[in-house]
């Protein structure tokens, strides 16, 4: 309906709406949706990182990543990216956009290579957190943390060695204003990289995606699909509406479909490295918890699933929703010396 800017599963938000209209009066509904956007990203992010509940800690995840981008299940992909690209570097200066919490700049930071990475987010409430989080670890004086939204903010044109965006760049709109600026702001020889989402734009899954998931969640034994707090099991994933998604958090996958297209206008795309997700990101979204890695049938049951996404990728049902991809200016003049490695090792 409408190009699924709303469907029948948005039926809760038109009650709820309709209550409150009751409750509040109509001028207080249309303040509220007269929230500017920034606010309401703001809400939607001002809590710290949620429990593990989703696919990443499943166990097992991190090292199926870890084999599909560097070819290796112990190598560190953000270590490899340090090593192969910024090899021979110290005294570096980074950026993490999104910074969120700080826990992807407190890992960067904990390889020593750097002699200030600064992270900037628009939450007050993160922010806080990580500048906490960064004195306890003893990295406060290399991690520096700002309030800001980039695309007011400015830095000096080429002072950063290396631009990070972890799980942050598909909540940035537009991408072409941010592109340029992140451009701008590396330096000749400076990197530009990212661990991203580049699915579907506002979680359009698609048909072929919706179906495989929802046939694995249904094989999953009833423990298995346990949501956090008790309750009824996970009930099959569904493509939300573009009504629902401005509503919770208007930044989520703004344009995350375009990020791989508009990254060559802007960069020498050097790599990209994806590692899955069409299938195993909404499978796991919210029942992660209930795969004990001393649960020898969860173990199994994570398997079978993991085969199946890599069957649907193969044969090109699925597509890769998440890739590591690594950039540099465009229109710099290189050596011949000037080559790199592949995150992937050597066979």
């Amino acid at each position: 309906m409408l190009h699924n800017y709303i469907n029948w599963h948005d039926r809760g938000l038109v009650r709820e709406a309709a209550r409150r209209a009751v409750r509040q009066g109509p001028r207080a509904v249309a303040a509220s949706l007269r929230r500017s956007r920034t606010a309401r990203v703001q809400a939607a992010w001002q809590e710290p990182d949620p429990a593990p509940t989703e696919w990443w800690a499943v166990p097992g995840m991190p090292a199926r990543w870890a084999t599909l981008i560097t070819g290796d299940p112990a190598t560190d992909w953000a270590a490899a990216v340090l090593d192969r690209y910024l090899a021979g570097r110290h005294d570096l200066v980074g950026l993490n956009l999104g910074c969120g919490d700080g826990i992807n700049a407190r890992r960067w930071a904990a390889f020593h290579r750097f002699a200030r990475l600064d992270g900037v987010d628009i939450s007050p409430e993160r922010i806080a957190f990580a500048r906490q989080a960064a004195q306890v670890d003893g990295l406060a004086t290399v991690l520096h943390y700002q309030v800001a939204d980039v695309y007011t903010v400015d830095w000096p044109a080429q002072q950063y060695d290396l631009i990070i965006g972890e799980q942050s760049i598909h909540h940035f709109t537009p991408l072409t204003a941010l592109f340029e600026r992140i451009a701008r702001w590396l330096k000749p020889d400076g990197y530009f990289v990212l661990n991203e989402f580049v699915g579907p734009t506002r979680f359009q899954w698609t048909e072929r995606q919706l179906a495989a998931i929802n046939a694995l969640l249904a094989l999953l034994p009833p423990a298995y699909k346990r949501l956090p707090g008790g309750g009824p099991p996970k009930p099959p994933v569904y493509r939300p509406s573009v009504l629902s998604m401005l509503r919770a958090d208007p930044s989520e996958a703004v344009e995350s479909a375009r990020i791989l297209p508009l990254l060559p206008k802007y960069f020498d795309v050097l790599e990209v490295r994806p590692y899955g997700g069409g299938v195993l990101h909404l499978l796991f979204s919210g029942i992660a918890q209930n795969f004990r890695a001393d649960d020898p049938v969860a173990r199994r049951w994570v398997q079978v699933c993991m085969e199946v996404e890599d069957l649907l990728t193969a044969s090109g049902d699925v597509a890769n929703d998440f890739a590591i991809i690594v950039c540099r200016p465009r229109g710099i003049k290189r050596g011949a010396q000037d080559t790199h490695a592949s995150l992937r090792s050597a066979p």
